[in-house]
């Protein structure tokens, strides 16, 4: 039995509404990868909570295995929402939130969420192009480089909320796009460049990455709704990785 533990899940859908009602919004599609690996799925069709959001279908697949030809222990998390909306102000035809991670005997662990996106996402009715910066992370995918970065490179540190220090959560946008400077005026970009201000609406946090030394996890839209209705609305999380306890 192999001492590798993996670490892995998935959620579709999320969050918390406070007013004028107090209901927790049922997590979708969720899914945790047992420590030893293995494979599921979870589907959820046309999916709606009181008219606050809804969406077409939530399709997860969570595998951890051992990889036959180099013996590395390899997972992935993927979620894809389709159809999405939020009360008709966030919408979108599909979002994707993946996390693959690669851990290769004697050699530095990998983490990269490639593959994660989003297809015609549109705030209050405007097209929003939002490039991630996947590739960047997925060169530097693993903290012990990043912080070398972070060191080395002064635009490099300046994507981070919160720079992962040892056995810390570091904090980052994958949303790295010059587009989202150009808003309409009921929009605004926070100082922390990546989360949107709508008024009368709230606050939409655009593919946050967060990481530590042994996990690495995306989530692709976190909305605080700030007017009527209020609470939180989470899509698209994804976590993976695991660990070696062994010598």
């Amino acid at each position: 039995m192999s001492d590798f533990r993996y670490h892995a899940f998935v959620s579709g859908i999320s969050g918390h509404i406070t007013a004028p009602f107090n209901e927790i919004i049922p997590i979708q599609a969720s899914l945790s990868l047992p420590l030893t690996g293995g494979f599921a799925t979870a589907c959820v069709e046309n999916f709606n909570f009181h008219h606050i959001v809804s969406c077409e279908s939530i399709r997860s697949v969570l595998a951890g295995n051992r990889n036959p030809t180099d013996g590395s222990f390899d997972a992935v998390a993927t979620v894809t929402i389709t159809g999405l909306n939020i009360l008709n102000l966030v919408t979108a035809d599909r979002v994707v939130a993946r996390i693959a991670s690669s851990h290769p005997k004697d050699k530095p662990h990998s983490i990269t969420p490639i593959g994660s996106s989003y297809d015609n996402l549109r705030i209050a009715g405007r097209k929003v192009d939002v490039t991630l910066a996947t590739e960047t992370f997925h060169e530097f995918d693993n903290a012990e480089k990043v912080r070398a970065e972070i060191e080395r490179n002064a635009s490099f540190r300046d994507l981070w909320l919160a720079a992962p220090a040892p056995g810390k959560l570091g904090v980052c946008s994958l949303a790295q796009n010059s587009d989202l400077k150009k808003l309409p005026s009921c929009m605004e970009l926070d100082e922390k460049k990546h989360v949107l201000h709508v008024r009368g609406f709230g606050r939409i946090h655009l593919a946050e990455l967060t990481m530590t030394d042994t996990e690495r996890s995306i989530t692709m839209l976190q909305v605080e709704l700030g007017s009527t209705p209020s609470g939180t609305v989470t899509t698209g999380t994804g976590a993976g990785n695991g660990s070696d306890y062994g010598g």
